[in-house]
């Protein structure tokens, strides 16, 4: 019966599946988005396009869309049939946000932050968890090539599906 499993269980792997081939050429895999050093800080400035948006919030007047790893676009939604931007804040990394009490809960980098927005033109910083262990250098996905991290090029904040040449990283 022992020689029967051992026999069985060699053969569900013939080849180790830790060790994929690499592909010459193209394939599908993720990207790393990297932080540079001028998206770092928190900040507040000028409305702009809306290119890659996530996740919408709607609170008293407001109306909050996240653009994705880059941070949010505020709008006055007090006339829901003609909203205004009034600006957009710059939060590298961000994906998620809640609101209470006029407290924007966000992650920014790879901390979750807490700011006082009763006043969108003069925000600021209420706290900060610092989440040193947390990491995004690697895909969300598992069984899929990507794109080796490169520290050179800044923080990796997250990921995009796209066309990858001979990559070298596997998850």
């Amino acid at each position: 019966m022992l020689m029967v499993a051992l026999i069985l269980a060699s053969g569900c792997y013939p080849e180790s599946p830790f060790a994929p081939d690499f592909p010459v050429g193209e394939v599908e895999g993720y990207k790393p988005i990297y932080a540079t050093d001028d998206q770092v800080p928190l900040a507040f400035g000028a409305a702009r396009p809306l290119v890659r948006p996530g996740k919408i919030y709607v609170v008293s007047t407001y109306l909050l869309i996240n653009e994705k790893y880059q941070g949010i676009h505020v709008f006055d939604n007090s006339d829901p049939a003609h909203p205004k931007a009034l600006g957009f804040l710059q939060l590298a990394g961000n994906t998620e946000m809640a609101i209470r009490n006029n407290v924007l809960y966000a992650d920014h980098m790879t901390d979750l932050v807490a700011l006082d927005v009763s006043d969108w033109s003069n925000i600021r910083e209420l706290s900060r968890l610092k989440q040193e262990h947390w990491s995004q250098r690697i895909p969300p996905r598992e069984g899929r090539y990507f794109e080796c991290p490169d520290d050179t090029r800044g923080m990796v904040i997250g990921w995009e599906m796209t066309t990858l040449n001979n990559p070298k990283c596997f998850r």
